[in-house]
């Protein structure tokens, strides 16, 4: 079962004004993302993002989350898959912690090359690069930070 909680903002930045926060512990299991990306949706459209970008998050988010619950936590059911978004006018940020062994975000084949047009993996690194403004891994891997900022 899903943990929702709220997460104040440390020192609210002008991004964070009137911004929606959610912070939710998900199940290790297929289908879990739906617990944030229904909010997630709901909440681009009551912040006013274009539906290009809206399109864009919850696909980037989308990939994250299952990621996270495939390949990070390999389906264990002991294990959760941590987010935490915020969601501005201005501003979409999305975080996503599993407790896998993590993963190399550089050694990620290119899924462009000519080698690799048929292989279906490794698509969703780099649709959450190309979609969002900012990309970010921690050192072990397992925690990816993405922004989408407006313009």
């Amino acid at each position: 079962m899903a943990q929702n909680s709220s997460v104040p903002a440390a020192n609210p930045s002008p991004d964070d004004v009137g911004a929606w926060r959610l912070a939710v512990h998900l199940p290790s299991e297929r289908g879990a993302s739906r617990i944030v990306t229904e909010g997630l949706l709901e909440q681009l459209g009551v912040h006013g993002w274009e539906s290009a970008d809206v399109f864009s998050i919850h696909l980037a988010a989308e990939e994250a989350i299952v990621n996270a619950i495939v390949h990070g936590n390999k389906l264990d059911p002991h294990k959760q898959v941590y987010v935490e978004c915020l969601v501005s006018p201005e501003l979409v940020r999305v975080e996503i912690t599993d407790e896998g062994a993590g993963f190399d975000p550089a050694q990620v084949p290119d899924c462009t090359s000519d080698e690799r047009l048929d292989v279906p993996s490794g698509r969703g690194v780099m649709l959450m690069r190309t979609f969002m403004t900012r990309i970010e891994y921690n050192e072990k891997g397992n925690r990816v930070l993405m922004e989408k900022r407006k313009g």
